[in-house]
């Protein structure tokens, strides 16, 4: 039997410290078998909040400002390392948690919870950090203090592929920089966010800091880019949503960081290993079954390696394992609801009416009579994809892996840069310096050499072009959530 994990949070609302009760709530839904999580486990029909509720966590967490703001940020710092260490001694149910609602394999949700830890650690750290400076004024007897300080509200809008890693990003470097917030999480992912409000509450965050709001984008998101006190907006979701915001955001002049779509290149060079780059290719695909932002979406491939490739490409992901997350030694689980699968099934379907040639489609987990009701695609590789079909023009967003040939290393990276999107890039080869003059020459965020994760707390993120604004992660993060501010003053002297 599935086991969810014993809740500790009410399936409510979290807003002016309190759960709230609600007129409307909603089914959260195992991708794995399509059923509702309240049948196999004590968790109950989410309550959805309404724009007068979100209208009520604004204002409260406008209430809260003040004193969290002028907290010492050491204290605030210790916070957010508390619940760093709370939130490891939760590993395995919020590793549980994530899997039950979202689907991914339960050694990828441990994997998201340790990522999350580690910036819950990393601005925890950041928060003593930020600091001022003075200047010379033109005016001997003057100087500038120039100062950093909270922006205000944060509204803050995560999705359902990474729930609790990204919400981890926004959540603690706002709160280190002395902003208290209103969080909406995905609709499809609500209980992770849920269920790290106590976390935080145990570790010394004032109640009403934070704000939970699961809820119909929208009715929230208008609320959060009307509402006088929300300053900072930070969402992580499609571009087209992005775009939405920011043009809701443009009335009141609000500050806007967003991680946006990609269509992520992914580079073999001709002295590449073709082995290990099967290998990592085939890992980065099946990642949260390819619903990753910076996922590989264009594989270039030299076409004199394209054979070798295609060969260990196709061993490695029909002897994958594919099936419900909550298994150990699954790699790939369902997509997210089975309207994702029917968009990357179109996607698949036209590329091949197109001319792509379809090489195999891993469909192990069909075996399983209890996943037939689940959202499952079957890891599938294509070769012979071109630039103009649409597979190659728009993010997948599944575990599908597309070839395109080419001939020149020049060629390829013209043809990687020829789209709006730039979030991440990948390159593949034995020769460094060949490597390192192909990533400078990505229009991209960032790119990993020779590695298919770079991500990592201590490094900003953040994508180019139409995948994003600002940056998370890095000292950078924490600057999306600070205004700046200058004061003039006479300069100090001593008493005659």
């Amino acid at each position: 039997m599935r086991m969810v994990p014993e809740a500790w949070f009410e399936p409510r609302p979290w807003v002016a410290g309190e759960w709230q009760t609600t007129a409307d709530s909603f089914v959260v839904t195992d991708p794995a078998t399509g059923r509702s999580l309240a049948d196999v486990g004590p968790l109950a029909d989410v309550g959805r909040a309404d724009a007068a509720l979100v209208e009520r966590a604004c204002a409260s967490a406008a209430a809260a400002l003040p004193d969290w703001s002028h907290a010492s940020p050491f204290a605030r710092g210790q916070v957010l390392t508390r619940c760093a260490a709370l939130m490891s001694v939760r590993r395995d149910a919020l590793a549980r948690l994530i899997t039950a609602e979202q689907g991914k394999p339960l050694a990828q949700a441990r994997a998201e919870v340790d990522y999350a830890v580690s910036f819950f650690q990393w601005f925890g750290e950041e928060a003593r950090r930020v600091h001022g400076r003075l200047a010379s004024h033109p005016e001997a007897d003057r100087e500038f203090v120039i100062e950093r300080r909270p922006a205000g509200v944060a509204g803050l809008v995560t999705p359902w592929n990474f729930p609790l890693a990204q919400a981890a990003k926004k959540v603690a470097a706002a709160l280190a920089a002395g902003c208290t917030a209103v969080w909406k999480p995905a609709e499809a992912t609500p209980l992770v966010a849920l269920g790290l409000v106590p976390l935080l509450i145990e570790a010394g965050m004032p109640p009403a800091v934070l704000a939970v709001v699961p809820g119909r984008g929208g009715e929230v998101g208008p609320v959060l880019a009307a509402h006088p006190a929300v300053r900072v907006l930070s969402l992580t979701g499609s571009t087209a949503t992005g775009r939405s915001l920011m043009v809701a955001a443009a009335a009141g002049i609000k500050r806007v960081s967003l991680e946006l779509g990609g269509n992520a290149p992914f580079i073999v060079l001709p002295d590449a290993d073709p082995d290990f780059v099967a290998d990592q290719l085939v890992r980065l695909k099946l990642f949260v079954s390819g619903q990753v932002c910076v996922t590989a979406n264009r594989v270039f491939v030299p076409s004199g390696l394209e054979a070798a490739l295609v060969s260990r490409l196709t061993d490695r992901l029909l002897a994958a394992r594919v099936g419900d997350g909550m298994a150990e030694g699954v790699d790939a689980g369902p997509l997210i609801h089975a309207r994702a699968c029917a968009d990357v099934g179109s996607l698949v379907r036209e590329a091949v009416a197109d001319g792509a040639k379809l090489v195999c489609a891993n469909r192990g987990y069909e075996a399983d009579a209890d996943l037939r009701g689940g959202s499952f695609f079957p890891p599938t590789l294509l070769c012979g994809v071109t630039d103009g079909m649409r597979i190659a023009r728009e993010e997948i967003f599944g575990p599908v892996i597309s070839l395109l040939c080419y001939d020149r290393p020049a060629a390829a990276v013209a043809r990687a840069n020829a789209t709006p999107a730039g979030l991440a890039g990948y390159v593949y080869g034995t020769d460094l310096a060949a490597c390192r003059a192909v990533a400078a020459a990505l229009d991209v965020g960032i790119v990993g050499v020779n590695e298919w994760r770079p991500l990592k707390a201590e490094i900003p993120f953040g994508g180019v072009k139409e995948s994003g604004i600002g940056a998370e992660g890095g000292a950078e993060g924490i600057g999306e959530f600070l205004d700046t501010r200058v004061i003039s003053l006479p300069r100090p002297r001593l008493p005659d």
